[in-house]
């Protein structure tokens, strides 16, 4: 076939392009890459930025964006940085890379429970972790070692209203956190990030992990009056992971895989 990758945009035909012009035509553009060994990306936001002349990655190399339905908006697990009197729960989703990626930046979206605030009023901070995988006797899976974690003020996280509330009338955000460290990632690995935001007043409203689209619905919750994991199937939640260019000899791969508390909307 050759060493240029077909470029499929939104309802294009498949067409052969050389780097350049395929990186040209898919900015901002909904896009899917086929390399030439027959590995898939998928970016669902546009966010894929350039294709170098070595075909390195830059960008988001994971993703799993907010809901695309507004009537889903508002619906997510519960996630706190500490202990609280109710929804007392950090929450993590696992994730699978396609290609070694060193992450510098993660973006995710979420919400107050919109009981007293229907904004970030309630939360002062982020924690984002990032974890091992266990997997059990019985085949489930859920975190295990620590790898990394980072506070951050809310104000680090560059919060913004997407415009879109949930019928509380909270509103969603998006945030987006640059590590003070990148975390190297291994390929084809099974990583969990958990991320989590601290109440100011932890017998106000609790902060929600916006659910994404379902991936493959798995994802753990560390219940805090247990001490313990919580294997969970129901829905994933909404974030993306962002990383420096690396050397590769070919297309990254962004693999849609990753994905106690019931989730809810107040």
């Amino acid at each position: 076939m050759g060493e240029s990758p077909i470029c499929w945009v939104l309802g294009w035909q498949d067409v052969n392009l050389g780097k350049q012009e395929c990186a040209t035509r898919i900015q901002s553009k909904r896009v899917a890459l086929w390399h030439t060994h027959g590995m898939k990306l998928i970016t669902t936001l546009g966010v894929l930025s350039t294709l170098s002349s070595s075909v390195a990655y830059a960008g988001v190399v994971y993703a799993q964006p907010t809901a695309s339905s507004d009537a889903d908006v508002g619906f997510g697990w519960y996630s706190a940085s500490e202990p609280r009197p109710t929804r007392s729960f950090k929450h993590a989703d696992n994730f699978v890379l396609g290609a070694d990626s060193s992450i510098t930046a993660v973006r995710w979206w979420g919400l107050s429970e919109g009981v007293t605030h229907t904004d970030l009023g309630n939360f002062d901070s982020f924690t984002v972790e990032f974890y091992t995988n266990r997997t059990l006797p019985n085949g489930n899976i859920r975190p295990m070692e620590l790898i990394a974690s980072t506070i951050a003020g809310i104000d680090a996280t560059n919060a913004t209203a997407t415009g879109r509330s949930a019928p509380s009338g909270a509103m969603e955000y998006v945030h987006e956190l640059e590590l003070g460290t990148p975390v190297d990632l291994l390929a084809g690995e099974t990583y969990w990030i958990a991320i989590s935001a601290r109440s100011i007043d932890p017998g106000g409203d609790a902060w929600q992990w916006q659910d994404s689209d379902d991936f493959d619905t798995l994802s753990s919750s560390f219940d805090y009056n247990q001490n313990r994991w919580v294997v969970l199937q129901d829905t994933d939640s909404a974030f993306e992971l962002i990383s420096v260019p690396a050397p590769s000899t070919g297309v990254v791969l962004l693999l849609g895989c990753v994905g106690v508390q019931r989730r809810a909307r107040r």
